[in-house]
């Protein structure tokens, strides 16, 4: 193993915010669950931590980058997947959309579909391939995660309470990926609230206490130092001797108490009374409240920052003369072959408008343009604003093919159309478009680039409904591009910016 460290964690400390609107004005906590926490992780080792999963959970989210830290800070430029069972019981996508979001973000694009191919042999996965997540077992999903993880390729990966969602036939499954993991010279945070995964797997053994560091060392040494502590514990004999056992370690974390810069306690007479105001929060309510008197002020005045105070007479506004939008402008085309200037354009391909008006296009080809019935296009300006939404509202209005495994096709868009053309079965093609074979999806290309794809929409009525679409053609803008919906003849236009 090379001493290369992944990622250091220095002296992390976190603490909940009050419920109370007054503790927080005074940077009261309710109490610290992590206290100067520091370790690192090195190339090839297998780091077990072990403590309650409450702590685990908030260590978790902030060595991932979920969560900052009150105190401390992390530091690291490997990429981290980060895995845990609750995490996803909730997950509402099917198993193989759950499968291709995550090589996608952690593998490399001509990487995934050899995966998603061996995935799918697995029969764990064959099982539940159309299976919505959160209708697995834990144990299930435990599985799940354990397989991607050996096909992904971050370096620091994760693995927080993992043990307690499989079953006693797991275990060897469990240790064939971490040892996998370990042999691939990865880093690994084993996080663990039971200590038999730590002691047959870790190479390395950290304790956390009641959110504190308890023991850092040998694993071997470690488990000794463990089992004294539990056996001393479990000789107790009433609730009594439970309270005041281990009490040192108790009152460090959960009684409250005033702390300066670096988490230091303060006495009464140490304490003044500015050191209990958080300083920020009561300059923003100062600030809020400001600019909520200045807005009375002007509601009540009838105040005009653009002219003379209102007399009651009336004014003239100048208007701005309209300037004129020189963005382009798109016709869709929804008839099936639609001949221009000699040229065949497929459906729903995408023609340049230069202008508009009384139902007549003038489409721009070439360089030549020429005048058209609108009646068989789709007007779309991507400068318009349309109703915004997500591809991932959209999915229960389209083809199921496509909603079951829409990150695998649209992962092809923006890529050069040889993509498509050279590695999947077509029913036909040009230099414009191709059609799948067997399947309803085509691709349209631009400038020898996969401009857009096109397949069956289903439910309109019901995305009527409930997105108060009142026209029959609707056009959505998504977060990186467009739907557009031919409602005549039931077909969505993906465009992916």
């Amino acid at each position: 193993m090379q001493n290369i460290i992944l990622l250091r964690a220095l002296n992390l400390t976190y603490a909940k915010e009050s419920k109370k609107f007054t503790d927080r004005m005074l940077g009261r906590e309710e109490g610290l669950l992590l206290k100067d926490v520091t370790f690192h992780l090195y190339k090839g080792e297998v780091l077990g931590i072990l403590s309650d999963y409450r702590t685990l959970h908030y260590l978790k989210e902030m060595v991932n980058g979920s969560l900052d830290p009150k105190e401390g800070r992390i530091k690291t430029d490997s990429s981290i997947l980060s895995l845990d069972v609750l995490d996803h019981i909730n997950h509402p996508h099917p198993l193989n959309i759950f499968v291709s979001e995550i090589l996608d973000e952690y593998m490399r694009t001509e990487d995934v579909e050899e995966a998603v191919g061996q995935i799918m042999a697995l029969p764990l996965f064959r099982k539940y391939w159309s299976t919505p997540v959160r209708e697995l077992t834990r144990r299930d999903i435990a599985l799940v995660l354990l397989e991607l993880s050996k096909f992904t390729d971050a370096e620091i990966i994760v693995y927080c309470n993992m043990y307690r969602h499989l079953k006693s036939r797991d275990t060897a499954v469990f240790k064939e990926t971490i040892n996998g993991q370990e042999d691939r010279e990865r880093g690994v945070l084993l996080l663990e609230s039971s200590i038999e995964p730590i002691e047959s797997l870790a190479n390395y053994f950290l304790w956390l206490s009641y959110g504190q560091i308890r023991y850092d060392g040998s694993v071997k040494q470690g488990i000794a130092q463990y089992n004294a502590y539990m056996k001393k514990k479990s000789q107790l004999k009433s609730v009594d001797e439970e309270a005041q056992f281990d009490l040192e370690w108790k009152r460090n974390v959960n009684e409250y108490g005033r702390y300066a810069h670096g988490l230091k306690r303060l006495s009464r007479k140490q304490a003044s009374p500015i050191d209990g105001l958080n300083i920020r929060k009561v300059i923003i309510s100062l600030l809020l409240m400001f600019t909520m008197l200045m807005a009375s002020v002007v509601i009540f005045m009838d105040i005009s920052f653009t002219g003379s105070a209102n007399t009651g007479q009336d004014q003239t506004v100048a208007v701005p003369e309209t300037e004129e939008d020189d963005r382009i402008a798109y016709a869709v085309n929804t008839e099936g072959s639609l001949e221009v200037n000699g040229e065949s354009h497929p459906y729903m391909s995408l023609l340049q408008v230069s202008d508009r008006e009384d139902g007549t296009y003038t489409i721009v080809d070439g360089g030549a343009t020429v005048e058209m019935d609108g009646s068989s296009f789709i007007y779309f300006n991507p400068a318009s604003l349309y109703p915004e939404t997500t591809l991932e509202a959209l999915l229960p209005y389209t083809d199921e093919v496509f909603e079951n495994n829409y990150l695998y096709y649209s992962m092809f868009m923006n890529r050069e159309s040889g993509a498509v053309t050279d590695n999947m079965n077509l029913s036909a093609s040009s230099a414009r478009h191709a059609e799948l074979s067997g399947i309803p999806i085509s691709y349209q290309f631009r400038d020898g680039l996969i401009f857009s794809m096109s397949f069956p929409a289903r439910n309109i009525e019901g995305m009527y409904e409930v997105f108060g679409i009142e026209t029959e053609d609707a056009i959505f803008r998504l977060p990186n591009g467009y739907m557009i919906l031919d409602a005549s003849n039931q077909t969505w236009l993906y465009i992916q910016r």
